[in-house]
């Protein structure tokens, strides 16, 4: 199934490890095949991961952006450790992402990381609270 992406201008994505930014007027291109793609207002800086769920969020966007994510995937399973030790109510979002992960769902994975980013920062004050798409809760 081919994927519609609009480009506003000014805006820039990551495609398969190239960055794109669109320095004219809005652009639509369609996408035929597979490829790891995350526009800029999705991205997650290092510099903002200041929780064990960001740090979460953060590797769980290097997956969707890495061609053999590897290290990261064994990062996660860390984290999620972490993370349940320290606030064992998570579970059911946690088990969520690892199943996306084991459907090669990145992508969802990453927003339900960092909808669980949000959850953190509202039950304990911390962290970030990243920008969310319209239906990414």
């Amino acid at each position: 199934m081919a994927l519609k992406l609009t480009i506003r201008p000014g805006e820039t994505v990551y495609v398969n490890g190239a960055e794109i930014c669109n320095s004219g007027s809005a652009t639509s291109l369609v996408i035929k095949n597979h490829c790891r793609i995350l526009r800029e207002s999705e991205m997650i800086n290092e510099r903002d991961v200041n929780s064990p769920c960001a740090r979460l969020a953060f590797v769980l966007q290097q997956v969707v952006l890495k061609e053999n994510p590897f290290d990261e995937l064994n990062e996660l399973s860390k984290l999620a450790v972490q993370i349940l030790q320290k606030m064992p109510s998570f579970a059911p979002q946690i088990l969520e992402i690892q199943n996306l992960l084991s459907e090669k769902k990145a992508h969802m994975a990453f927003k339900k990381g960092k909808a669980l980013m949000v959850l953190e920062a509202s039950e304990f004050g911390t962290g970030a609270t990243p920008k969310l798409a319209v239906g990414e809760r």
